[in-house]
């Protein structure tokens, strides 16, 4: 899930498109904003002398933020946020939204007051009963934004300057029929695979037991003698595994050096176990398809090994059936297209896999018109994106960018940034 949260909140264009939504309600306060804070915390950034205020970053983030929960559920915390950076690609946003607004003025791009004043009196808040309430307006400006209407204002017309560049843009941005075609057929291309995996997880207990047994204490001392620095490190990565007491009731290095080097040698010990019988069976494989799993049991009695049917394997499968989370063995089987992997697969989690392809089941071009106009808005936002992505980091390089630190580091040491 977490993969799938930094995927969607990675490019340029979903942070800018997000500010572009919620920008009509997000005021630059200036120098006043925050009131009764110190000067250190009462603006985010200035971009080319534009402030992006403390309050106005606050608004984007809790926006953002609050996106990402009706999205992900309760999978979406303040834990996940502080992972993903939330704070820092909700400034990115801001700033590239501002950076866009400078851009179209300078290209001589206008907005009028009378398009300013259509977007204040259409934006929801400002409502009463279906109508604009200048009242209502007004109050909201001063006490609930903190600011003055003419601020207002003015980030009302940067964001109109913003969107009318960015609809220049992507104006002329088109797909073919041929990349169309060449997407469906990609991503409706499937395989069902055979996949026998060796890992520690299926070797048994009891091998397991009796090559931890082996193992001798002259071996556990030389390891600690010639690679100390190695063991101690491993000892920290795992340090909840060897929790036993000293002295002063905490757990130790000293009093946990001889399990945690044992546990590396066996490591060793059993990784060379699995890769000499995986490429022993891949040989017998080889040899026979077809092979049995009675027959595969009694040539490799210390495994709880079998075989598994990866179905309907696309271009974009991440998590395989029987093989586990691994994007380079998809590769690795489009790449191949029939028969057996050349040799023992080894996929990001350090798997054996021996794979052989059963079936290719080619696109399904009866369905292809009906998912024409869903891959067409596919890849143009993913070329509008691109485009978008390249654009604002070229303003980005032209441009005086200060970012202010204390804020940010006094509004991520905070709950919720308050």
């Amino acid at each position: 899930m977490f993969a799938d949260i930094r995927k969607k909140s990675s490019s340029i264009l979903v942070s800018l498109m997000f500010v572009a939504i919620i920008v009509t309600f997000v005021i630059s306060f200036g120098p006043g904003d925050d009131a009764g804070c110190s000067e250190k915390k009462n603006y985010a950034a200035s971009v080319n002398g534009e402030i992006i205020s403390a309050s106005e970053f606050r608004f984007a983030y809790s926006n953002l933020f609050d996106y990402y929960q009706r999205v992900y559920k309760d999978a979406f915390n303040n834990e996940t946020a502080k992972q993903m950076k939330l704070s820092q690609k909700t400034l990115d946003g801001l700033i590239g939204e501002v950076l866009m607004a400078q851009k179209a003025e300078e290209l001589g791009f206008k907005v009028s007051d009378e398009e300013v004043r259509k977007e204040i009196v259409e934006t929801p808040y400002f409502r009463n009963n279906g109508k604009f309430d200048r009242d209502s307006y007004n109050k909201m400006v001063q006490f609930t934004l903190n600011t003055t209407v003419s601020a207002y204002e003015h980030k009302v017309r940067l964001q109109l300057l913003s969107k009318k560049l960015r609809s220049f843009l992507f104006q002329s941005v088109g797909i073919s029929e041929t990349e169309m075609k060449e997407n469906y057929i990609l991503e409706n291309e499937k395989y069902d695979v055979s996949v026998i995996t060796f890992s520690e997880a299926v070797l048994k207990n009891e091998v397991k037991e009796k090559l931890a047994a082996s193992i001798k204490d002259e071996e556990i001392k030389k390891l600690l003698e010639t690679d100390l620095n190695k063991v101690k490190l491993h000892f920290e990565d795992n340090v909840s595994k060897y929790s036993k007491e000293g002295a002063e009731g905490k757990t130790t290095f000293e009093n946990s050096k001889d399990a945690v080097a044992k546990e590396m040698i066996l490591k060793t010990i059993i990784d060379a176990k699995i890769s000499t019988d995986s490429k022993k069976l891949f040989e017998e494989i080889k040899k026979d398809m077809n092979m049995t799993p009675e027959n595969i049991a009694k040539m490799f009695p210390d495994w709880n090994i079998e075989k598994k049917e990866a179905l309907s394997i696309t271009k974009d499968t991440k998590f395989v059936q029987g093989v586990g989370f691994s994007p380079r063995f998809v590769q690795k089987i489009f790449e191949k297209k029939d028969g057996m992997l050349d040799e023992v697969f080894v996929t990001e989690e350090k798997n054996n896999v021996i794979a052989w392809i059963k079936e290719f089941k080619a696109a399904d071009m009866t369905k292809y018109d009906a998912e024409k106009e869903t891959i067409r808005n596919k890849l143009r936002s993913g070329k509008i994106s691109g485009i978008l992505q390249n654009y604002v980091d070229d303003l980005r390089g032209k441009a005086a960018i200060s970012v202010n630190a204390d804020f940010l580091k006094l509004y991520e040491g905070s709950e919720n940034g308050e």
